[in-house]
């Protein structure tokens, strides 16, 4: 009699737990088979292999590897003629104009030498005022011979988007030293400065510089080391040496 009762019991208590579970199965059964059956994404689908080939086939019409392209503008063994003319802004002195022209030779691509000649003159926009304040001439006015000798150095090479197409150039920086000859000027003069190359025909370029000469100058009573900015703009002409 105990254990009928026991096995009733147990089998009352049984039959509500199983049908839970296989309810639960049900459930979670098409879920785990839609997941399973579920098509790949967009962004994780392989591309179809003919659209690969049709844009690679694309590319390659419209996209031509360049490489190293050769100089159209040689200045290795060159000598270079320069003419030039510009803005002479003196320090102690009064700005005006500088012209002059140059000589060099370049003996690779990138590094040369250079010797100009510029001529500007000297004058004192205040020498009248101060000629009548202290009685007498402080200054005397008078063209100036500029005289450098330099080194230059091509690191740059460069190309400017025109108008009409592309323009290379290069970009050039220098130092050296020299002689300004004026009675105002004492010792050596030195200069640095930089320019750009506009390579407009195989041996002809448009050159833009600027440069600071400094020097020792006695304007008015006043001596004193001097900045002096000299802004030029030229032609260079590229001469084939033989060498």
């Amino acid at each position: 009699m105990l254990a009928a009762s026991i096995g009733r019991r147990a089998r009352a208590w049984f039959a509500p737990v199983s049908s839970a579970l296989a309810i639960v199965a049900c459930v979670l059964a098409p879920g785990r088979a839609l997941a399973q059956a579920a098509p790949p994404r967009p962004s994780e689908a392989p591309l179809p292999s003919c659209l690969d080939q049709t844009i690679k086939d694309q590319l390659g019409a419209e996209l031509k590897p360049r490489g190293v392209q050769k100089r159209t503008f040689a200045k290795d063994k060159k000598i270079v003629l320069a003419a030039h003319g510009g803005l002479y802004g003196g320090d102690l002195t009064s700005s005006s104009w500088i012209a002059g022209g140059s000589l060099g030779f370049f003996f690779t691509e990138d590094l040369g030498v250079q010797v100009g000649l510029d001529l500007t003159p000297l004058t004192l926009d205040l020498d009248a005022p101060l000629n009548k304040f202290f009685g007498d001439n402080r200054f005397t006015p008078g063209l100036a011979y500029l005289g450098l000798a330099n080194l230059l150095w091509s690191p740059i090479h460069a190309k400017v988007k025109t108008g009409g197409g592309i323009v290379h150039a290069d970009v050039l920086v220098f130092a050296g030293a020299g002689r300004m000859f004026h009675d105002a000027v004492q010792g050596v003069s030195y200069d640095a400065g930089a320019a750009l190359e506009l390579l407009v025909t195989r041996a002809m370029t448009v050159r833009l510089d600027v440069r600071d000469v400094t020097a020792i100058e006695e304007v008015a009573g006043e001596t004193r080391f001097t900045n002096n900015v000299v802004a030029t703009a030229g032609l260079a002409l590229y001469l084939p040496s033989g060498l």
